[in-house]
């Protein structure tokens, strides 16, 4: 069969292989014509979820698409894996490189379709942790959380003291706006992109470091992200600032009743103990709003009253 590019493929339905128990492998140039007529046979599929097409989409239109060894499988003529990816080249309108796995029709499609993506997925953790990084996961929490705090700067503008509270709760690692027909759709971000932004704040390792010890420090007042975060947003303001903030929040040593960090410490301890009494969260926007406060006090030598800051308020920006 021609396609419309020039590109020779043969029918799927001519590959079922019908002696053998073990599928037949080959690498096939999938049209969206072709994809098209695979998805014609898919018949025990579980429903399509509409946002992993659109990511997949996205991915074949940034150009980030990739041949790995995962496969289209086919049981007989029935579709039992790759509806997605399939659905993906038709609405980009591309054609792509795939492997495709066809088992024979005496193979169970359900005995096959049970075995299929069970194995456990892919984190960011684990992106960094094959690239040798260490700290993996509290690095990767302080990553997505500069992420998340510097481009709601950027949306708030240069000029801006705050940046709204429900900016800050948008996962940055999950989600992205497109830059082609679904501009309007928000989609996963590719696991790849935390190496993108190690690459943009590498002083996140530093503060990975900083956290880790910190998170043993007793009592908590802080996890180990959070730590890790506020390490690497007053760092970049102000280095000596940040250390002497930082380390007199974990100690409460000589700080006198009217200090900010006396204040912050005490109502991290208050949102602490209301948290283990009432089996509450307390959210890392409203966090980061107390402590972003009482650093601008601290800095500028300003009082404030971190009683009167609630959940919902807009965020200083550190400064």
């Amino acid at each position: 069969m021609q396609t419309g590019n020039g590109i020779a493929t043969q029918n799927y339905r001519d590959k079922v292989p019908s002696n053998s128990s073990d599928p037949q492998l080959t690498i096939e140039i999938i049209t969206p014509a072709l994809a098209e007529e695979m998805l014609r046979h898919n018949t025990c599929n579980r429903p399509i979820k509409e946002t992993n097409v659109i990511f997949l989409t996205h991915e074949i239109l940034e150009g980030r698409w990739r041949l790995t060894g995962s496969a289209i499988q086919f049981v007989g003529k029935d579709l039992v894996d790759g509806q997605h990816r399939l659905k993906a080249i038709i609405a980009a309108g591309k054609a792509v490189k795939m492997v495709i796995a066809r088992f024979p029709a005496t193979a169970v499609a359900k005995d096959i379709f049970k075995v299929i993506d069970v194995g456990a997925n892919r984190t960011v953790g684990d992106i960094l942790a094959i690239e040798g990084e260490a700290n993996v996961n509290v690095l990767s929490g302080i990553l997505k959380g500069m992420a998340r705090y510097y481009q709601a700067i950027e949306h708030a503008g240069q000029t801006a003291k705050t940046i709204p509270y429900s900016s800050q709760t948008q996962a940055a690692n999950k989600t992205l706006k497109t830059a082609h027909a679904l501009r309007r759709t928000v989609v996963k971000k590719p696991l790849s992109h935390i190496m993108d932004l190690l690459a943009q704040y590498p002083l996140a390792r530093e503060s990975a470091q900083f956290a880790k010890a910190r998170g043993r420090s007793k009592p908590q007042l802080l996890t180990p992200v959070q730590w890790g975060i506020l390490h690497a947003i007053y760092n970049d303001v102000d280095e000596a600032s940040a250390t002497t903030f930082l380390e007199s929040l974990n100690t409460g040593e000589n700080l006198s009743r009217q200090s900010p960090i006396l204040q912050l410490r005490e109502r991290l301890l208050s949102l602490r103990t209301d948290m283990t009494r009432n089996a509450t969260s307390v959210g890392p926007q409203f966090v980061l709003a107390l402590c972003n406060a009482a650093w601008n006090a601290y800095r500028t030598g300003k009082p404030i009253n971190l009683k009167k800051i609630s959940a919902g308020d807009p965020i200083q920006i550190a400064k």
